[in-house]
């Protein structure tokens, strides 16, 4: 199964809200007792993605205590890791004789095979944030074999952790439906946590030529996604933004068939296909879509787009307009009624 699955607990009734929730966390390996320690109506909100033998989950939280007990751990024998990137809020996570705390974007982890306490305590009118990984013991020892002491804190500094939240919330955001290619990511996320955690020369040989590089792509994308239309992007701002060479960055991008300009182009032009579509847009001049679009040129933008979509942006705008008050006018609507 590849398809992310939401559970949220708007879907429960409000009566009985919190207790049916408190039932699911008592349920499957890594079970454990739920309580809610906010003054506001409970809330909890969990996206849930199958990557192979790993599962990730994307998870927003009212106040509340996890209490995982030797009784739990008795029943369901699961030992594996539980690994936490606390995104909103604070997160203090109580073990052994140990404490952690993480305030802000920051992560730990922690064995399903030993006892602890964990504790969300939101921003006040927020709730806390996380992204959580569960992994199979064997799994995450076979790339990482001293993972359980290196676990620790893990802080922002650190550039695999960066560049694993961005891969699980772009996988969250756009999940596959094959279940090969979840196996193969969750390969992926498991080398990033290797690169975290203390990699066998191996792992950290294949972790560098495979997950790495693909979150490093996706991360890339992501960011070309979000910046294209600013009209001096450029190589040198993207590279210096995602802290990799340019040359690095033109390898990168070769692997998409694209050039990092061919990519831009592409972005810019089905934005600007949108706003001319847009019926909220339909004031904009051709030359103000353009420029809104990141096209410095009216001239190269007029070219590209007849280019890629077969006509002129004028014509273009015009006929999806067209087509568009057609389909709302009143002989149109009377036909409808027929």
């Amino acid at each position: 199964m590849g398809s992310l699955l939401v559970f949220s607990s708007h879907q429960l009734p409000e009566r009985d809200r919190f207790d049916l929730w408190r039932e699911t966390a008592s349920v499957g390996p890594g079970a454990v007792d739920v309580a809610h320690v906010d003054r506001r109506p409970f809330f909890g909100r969990v996206e849930w993605l199958p990557l192979g033998k790993i599962d990730a989950y994307r998870v927003s939280f009212s106040a509340a205590t996890f209490t995982r007990s030797r009784r739990w751990i008795e029943w369901d024998g699961f030992d594996g890791f539980c690994f936490h990137i606390n995104l909103n809020g604070r997160s203090e996570t109580s073990r052994r004789r140990s404490r952690t705390v993480l305030d802000g974007f920051s992560a730990t982890g922690h064995s399903y095979g030993q006892p602890f306490e964990a504790a969300l305590v939101p921003a006040p009118g927020r709730y806390c944030e996380s992204l959580n990984l569960v992994i199979p013991r064997e799994e995450m020892l076979h790339k990482a074999p001293h993972a359980e002491r290196c676990i620790g804190t893990l802080h922002a500094d650190q550039p695999p952790l960066r560049l694993l939240s961005q891969y699980l919330i772009m996988l969250g955001n756009t999940p596959a439906e094959d279940s090969q290619l979840n196996q193969l990511a969750g390969n992926h996320v498991l080398d990033l946590l290797a690169l975290l955690l203390g990699p066998t020369l191996d792992a950290e040989h294949e972790a560098k030529l495979h997950g790495l590089r693909t979150a490093r792509l996706a991360a890339l994308k992501r960011y070309l996604h979000d910046h294209h239309h600013h009209p001096k992007l450029s190589v040198t701002m993207a590279a210096r933004a995602l802290n990799i060479s340019e040359r690095y960055l033109h390898d990168l991008i070769a692997e998409t068939g694209e050039s990092f300009t061919e990519m831009v182009n592409r972005l810019r032009l089905e934005r600007a296909r949108r706003l001319l579509c847009d019926p909220k847009h339909r004031h904009l001049r051709i030359g103000e879509v353009a420029f809104t679009s990141g096209f410095n040129d009216l001239s190269y933008f007029n070219r590209l787009f007849r280019r890629r979509f077969g006509e002129t942006p004028g014509t273009f705008k015009a006929e999806a307009h067209r087509d568009r008050d057609a389909f709302h006018s009143p002989d149109a609507m009377e036909i409808g009624h027929d």
